[in-house]
């Protein structure tokens, strides 16, 4: 929104984020970057319209612009907590075997998986 109220066009805007954020995912991905450039890439964007200070600014001010997200994000992680608590024991579980890959019982006999 701060790069159309500088003049930009929104579908121009919107394209040239993705555009970006695409790259830096990429390049992150392919170990050409150390570190997380999409702000400098923006920044340097001539169709954003949008100086370095102004995105740091935006991203410092994040918690306001997140509305209820983060109190919303909290109250589910304390019902999934409280949801999950009996199954305790279950978090470690590891299945014998992948019953597709490996279609035998123990004593070398196939279950009668067609696939």
């Amino acid at each position: 929104m701060e790069a159309v109220k500088a003049g930009a066009g929104r579908e121009t805007a919107h394209e040239a984020i993705k555009e970006h954020a695409v790259a830096v995912a990429k390049d992150l991905r392919q170990g050409k970057l150390n570190e997380n450039d999409l702000l400098n890439r923006l920044a340097t964007d001539e169709r954003l319209h949008l100086r370095k200070e102004v995105l740091d600014s935006l991203l410092a001010d994040g918690n306001r612009l997140t509305g209820m997200a983060k109190a919303e994000v909290a109250t589910f992680q304390k019902a999934a907590t409280e949801w999950l608590a009996p199954f305790a024991k279950a978090a470690g579980y590891q299945p014998v075997r992948d019953f597709m890959t490996q279609p035998y019982n123990q004593h070398g006999r196939t279950f009668g998986v067609v696939c």
